[in-house]
Order: C-alpha cells, then structure tokens, then sequence
C-alpha cells in the first residue's frame, strides 16, 4: 500500500468532515438569526421549521457533495504537480471550494426562498413556518431542493474553475 496516498486520503477525509461540520454549524446559526428564532423555537413542537431547514441542510450537503470528486480529481493532479507542499496546497484547494460552493449554496437558497416568495404572494412564509404550518415548509423545502437538483452541476463546473487544471499542449504535426 502507498502511504503518502493513504495519509493524503485520510487527511481529506478528515478536512471534508471537519468542513462539513463547521459548514452545517454556521448553516444553522445563520437560519437561527435569519429567523429570529431563540434555539429553544425549534423544538419538536414545530414540525415545519424543522422540515425547512432538513430541506436547507440537505441542499447545502447535496450541492457541497458535487464538489468533493473534482477536489479530489485535483488533489491526485497536485501529487504529480505539486510547487509547494502537497498538505498545503490540497489544504487551500479544498476550503476555498468548499468556501465557495457555501456562499453559492447560499445565493441557491435565497434565490429560491425569493422564487416562493414571489409564486406565493398572499403567503408571510417567515410567519406561516412559525406557526407550523406544514404546507409552507414542504412546498418551500420542495422548491429549494429541485433548484438545488437543477443547479448542481453548474455549481460543480463553476467551482472547478478554481481548481488546477492539467494543461493541454496542443500538438501541430
């Protein structure tokens, strides 16, 4: 077995997970402030909030997901090609995907809670998913996870931006 390949993936395992947790925390926090809510609201009494955000959670996981392979394309180009030290540069690599495809995930949300928002005029949905109201969330919940379907793989491309590239010579015979 390689166990410079072996450390290498441990270490992105590792990164990915303590990622995705201090993603998934702000994700929370900024819900919980973005609704003003005190953390004891969401308690199981409020079936609707809850669906609302396991649907942004699942989004933010979902769209997050999509970029794990094209880091990890990077990662086995970096080995080869690597000008500083590979920790390092996979280190960078990864959080600055990932940071990005946070930020995009969340222009994701709000462009789809504004969708709702406009399909749904009649509707406070900030107050129905106070009150419970179960339909709100699942059609809320239901519309951010289609669009998040939809946009994945744009985000995917877009993120691979920042990635290193292998280039291409072009050869003329």
């Amino acid at each position: 077995m390689n166990t410079e390949l072996f450390y290498l993936a441990l270490s992105q395992m590792v990164l990915s997970i303590v990622l995705a947790i201090i993603i998934f925390f702000i994700s929370y926090k900024v819900l919980i402030r973005i609704f003003k809510l005190k953390e004891e609201n969401l308690n199981d009494s409020n079936l609707a909030l809850s669906i609302f955000f396991s649907g942004i959670i699942f989004s933010t996981g979902y769209l997050l997901s999509g970029i794990i392979p094209s880091i990890i394309s990077a990662i086995e180009m970096l080995k080869i090609h690597a000008r500083e030290n590979l920790f390092v540069e996979v280190l960078k690599y990864s959080s600055l995907s990932l940071f990005i495809g946070f930020l995009l995930a969340g222009l994701i949300h709000f462009s789809s809670f504004m969708l709702a928002k406009s399909l749904t005029k009649h509707v406070d949905e900030v107050g129905e998913l106070k009150k419970n109201n179960l339909a709100v969330a699942i059609l809320l919940s239901t519309i951010l996870i289609s669009i998040t379907i939809i946009s994945r793989d744009s985000l995917v491309f877009l993120i691979e931006l920042f990635l290193p590239q292998p280039t291409v010579l072009e050869y003329n015979s």
